[in-house]
């Protein structure tokens, strides 16, 4: 008798073990289905495999091209997004282009951010200096942008030539932004100039 009561206390302690695992077994199932819906939410499937499939491709581009990084990116992004964009009309018969084109753009955008923003800053900055150029508070800080502006054009000039040599210029076109700063910062000190001399003829 008290064998036979052991195996069944045996046999429900087995049990209990059992079902215990097997509730463990759930509860990490449901944390790993609720960690991948995170993932999914914070990182889309699609923009996780054209990531993937476009690092193999950058890898053998960068292999033939090193100099040119960003090109190479945007070329092999394009190009899986291009291709994804096809298998899916092929079996859907939609191009997905707004889901392509998005997601596309996610994977570029950090690429060219530094890029746009560096160019707006330089954008900026040469609005600032010519519109402080054209107007000059006083003369000092007129002749200051003046004398810059002519430096800066006299450095140019001289690595240049420095670089030729005493030949002839192969591009006399790179020295015309330089020129045109100096112009806006002649301009300027003409226009402060000449304000004493209007203000008469404006008040006759």
């Amino acid at each position: 008798m008290n064998q036979i009561t052991q195996f069944f206390s045996n046999l429900k302690a087995d049990f209990d073990r059992l079902n215990q695992s097997l509730d463990d077994l759930v509860k990490t199932y449901k944390a790993i289905v609720h960690f991948l819906d995170l993932i999914s939410n914070l990182f889309p499937i699609d923009l996780v495999l054209v990531l993937l499939l476009s690092l193999p491709l950058l890898y053998v581009i960068n292999t033939l091209s090193p100099s040119t990084p960003r090109a190479n990116y945007t070329i092999s992004v394009v190009f899986i997004s291009g291709l994804r964009s096809f298998l899916n009309h092929t079996i859907s018969e939609s191009w997905e282009i707004f889901a392509v084109t998005k997601t596309a753009l996610i994977l570029l955008l950090p690429a060219y951010t530094l890029v746009v923003f560096k160019f707006g800053f330089s954008l900026f900055r040469k609005y600032r200096i010519k519109k402080k150029a054209l107007s000059p508070g006083h003369l000092e800080s007129s002749f200051i942008s003046l004398q810059k502006a002519y430096h800066d054009l006299s450095a140019e000039i001289y690595s240049e030539l420095g670089k030729n040599e005493g030949k002839s210029f192969v591009d006399g076109q790179k020295f015309l932004p330089k020129i045109q700063d100096l112009e806006t910062s002649i301009t300027g000190l003409k226009t402060l100039i000449q304000k004493p001399e209007d203000t008469p003829h404006s008040s006759e």
